[in-house]
């Protein structure tokens, strides 16, 4: 079990950096505002967070879902992509609804913003997938 905690540790952060620094990117080169929308917490806490708190709860929720689906790789194969399928269905529905739940108005550019975020998404989940196979 510690291998699968280690695991999840480590590849959660890097597949949720590497999404992070894509939405940073496509935010920066192209004013749609991913990377807010990926760290949007402002509906929860009125206070306004520091960025690097933002950035730590977002890899917080990326290691957890990197760990469950390390040990359905590990343990339970039946249930690995039923669980992938899971957490992609879950992550597209985030984009409607964090961008409702957002107090500030964010340039998301309609169907553009939800393509490029499914899109990241997968890449999220296919960098887990490949770090599981290369033995991460």
């Amino acid at each position: 079990m510690r291998k699968i905690i280690i695991s999840g540790l480590v590849t959660g952060i890097i597949s949720g950096m590497l999404l992070f620094l894509v939405c940073f990117y496509v935010e920066f080169a192209a004013e749609m505002e991913l990377m807010t929308l990926l760290l949007n917490v402002d509906f929860i806490y009125d206070g306004g967070l520091n960025i690097v708190l933002e950035v730590a709860l977002h890899l917080v929720v990326s290691v957890i879902l990197a760990t469950v689906l390390k040990w359905l790789y590990v343990y339970r194969k039946e249930l690995y992509m039923p669980g992938m399928v899971t957490v992609g269905a879950v992550t597209t529905l985030l984009y409607f609804i964090l961008s409702t739940l957002a107090v500030q108005n964010l340039e998301l550019y309609g169907y553009i913003g939800f393509t490029l975020w499914v899109i990241l998404h997968i890449g999220y989940l296919e960098s887990l997938h490949l770090m599981y196979r290369l033995g991460m």
